[in-house]
């Protein structure tokens, strides 16, 4: 009975701060977590406010916990498409960001608000340097597939980063077009990117 009621408030426990997580995340897409009080998040969750800070000391802290959350999902997956591709790494990788964040549109506003306007103190700086290596990781990755020894890739990793970035914050809101239009544009535009990437790796090494 002890072990059954401990396993219940688990649940209970991890459930909750799922919710507080979930509605956190809307609404710092809306705007940077510094803007977004902890009595919004509360309102947003429907649960009391002094509940969060039994899971969170402030706003910060949360955000930082949404963002390893979401990068662990968002990594994992393009680490798989990248590991059981038969062919180019490079295409698994470009499909596998645009889909993602066309899918998960309140994690990329989230992350282009903080991008742009966001603040961080020393608290927060390793945790979320970690992440943003681990995304360039898996974006090195895929160049390392097909040119294991070149010293370009993660500067291409980066620029690769930054260009499908700009895609979405271009075309993600692309006005007059329907959803399908506007994520065909968007895999289209990662193609030719994609092609330009491959030209310079077999510029480079051949």
């Amino acid at each position: 009975m002890e072990n059954t009621l401990s396993e219940l408030k688990k649940k209970e426990r991890l459930a909750r701060q799922d919710l507080i997580i979930d509605a956190a995340r809307t609404l710092f897409g809306r705007s940077t977590y510094d803007r977004v009080s902890m009595a919004e998040i509360a309102r947003t969750a429907g649960i009391a406010k002094s509940s969060i800070y039994t899971y969170f000391p402030n706003q910060e802290a949360l955000f930082v916990e949404i963002a390893w959350r979401d990068t662990e999902q968002f990594v994992g997956g393009l680490e798989k498409d990248i590991e059981s591709c038969a062919g180019d790494p490079v295409e698994a990788l470009i499909t596998g960001f645009l889909e993602y964040y066309l899918q998960h549109e309140a994690r990329w506003r989230m992350i282009t608000h903080f991008a742009l306007n966001g603040n961080k103190n020393n608290a927060s700086v390793d945790r979320l340097n970690a992440i943003s290596r681990r995304v360039m990781d898996c974006f090195e990755a895929a160049f390392a597939r097909l040119a294991p020894a070149s010293e370009d890739n993660r500067l291409m990793a980066h620029t690769l980063f930054s260009a499908l970035s700009g895609i979405l914050i271009s075309f993600r809101k692309y006005p007059g077009r329907s959803e399908e239009e506007k994520r065909a544009h968007m895999l289209r535009l990662g193609a030719v990117f994609r092609e330009m990437f491959l030209a310079r790796v077999r510029g480079t090494h051949h």
